[in-house]
């Protein structure tokens, strides 16, 4: 005796998903995909263009932008010490450690210039002999002190703040380090 029509659809039926729910499904999986990469190239943004106050530029660490120098010990004698310090560069949420080097100047005033010609930005040298610094550059010439004499730079090299902290010379460093001023004419002009 065959079965009933009705009978025969209703495992038919039970296997096949609902129609509305087929349609959920089609719906909410490219919806969650969408969501998901629109959310990570959000965050992603976010965090690339929000300013961060104390981020953006330099950083010191945990102790602002006062980066160590020296212990006081070490800062006697009649020439200035060459010295590195490593600076933390920031760009958005790249991080690149930078070493740049000052010269901690002789005597109990504890003062330090940059290292760094404000001519085109080469490294200057103590030359022992003249008592002078030299940039093997472009012939810029700066005195023991730091402050022009001669060539192609139209101002000193620039002072770094100081402070100490404990038995530790402390400079603050910064990216646009202030714009060192000319104490005075040199003589040729």
């Amino acid at each position: 005796m065959p079965e009933p029509e009705s009978s025969r659809a209703e495992p038919h039926a039970a296997r096949r998903a609902p129609v509305h729910l087929r349609r959920r499904i089609l719906f909410w999986i490219p919806a969650a995909v969408f969501a998901s990469v629109f959310g990570s190239v959000a965050a992603a943004a976010f965090r690339f263009l929000r300013p961060r106050a104390g981020d953006v530029g330099v950083s010191g660490g945990e102790s602002g932008n006062w980066l160590p120098v020296a212990k006081t010990s070490e800062l006697g004698g009649a020439e200035p010490l060459l010295r590195e310090v490593t600076v933390e560069h920031r760009a958005g949420w790249n991080v690149t450690p930078r070493g740049h080097s000052v010269f901690v100047l002789p005597g109990a005033g504890r003062r330090v210039v940059s290292a760094v010609c404000p001519h085109e930005g080469c490294e200057v040298e103590w030359d022992g002999g003249q008592r002078k610094f030299l940039c093997p550059c472009h012939d810029s010439v700066f005195d023991a002190d730091g402050a022009r004499l001669a060539g192609p730079a139209q101002s000193d090299l620039a002072r770094l703040p100081t402070r100490t902290s404990g038995d530790t010379l402390e400079i603050q460093y910064s990216d646009a380090a202030q714009p060192p001023t000319q104490t005075r004419r040199p003589a040729n002009g």
